[in-house]
C-alpha cells in the first residue's frame, strides 16, 4: 500500500477546503469566485484521487 497516495489525496483536498475557507471569512463576488473556481475543484480533485487510492488498496487485496 502506498501512503503516499493518501497522502497527496489528504493535501489537495486540504488545500480545497483552505481556499474555501478563506474565501467565506469575508464574501465579495471576486472571493465567492475564488472559491467557486479553485476551491471547490481542488476538493473534487482530492476526493476523486482519495477514491482513486482506496480503489487501487481494494485490487492489491483482491477485494475486487
Amino acid at each position: 500500500m502506498n501512503d503516499g497516495d493518501f497522502r497527496r489525496a489528504c493535501a489537495v483536498t486540504a488545500l480545497g477546503l483552505a481556499v474555501e475557507l478563506a474565501a467565506a471569512l469575508h464574501w465579495t463576488p471576486a472571493t465567492f469566485i475564488l472559491a467557486a473556481m479553485v476551491g471547490a475543484p481542488l476538493v473534487l480533485v482530492g476526493g476523486a484521487m482519495f477514491l482513486r487510492a482506496v480503489w487501487r488498496v481494494m485490487r492489491e487485496k483482491g477485494a475486487v
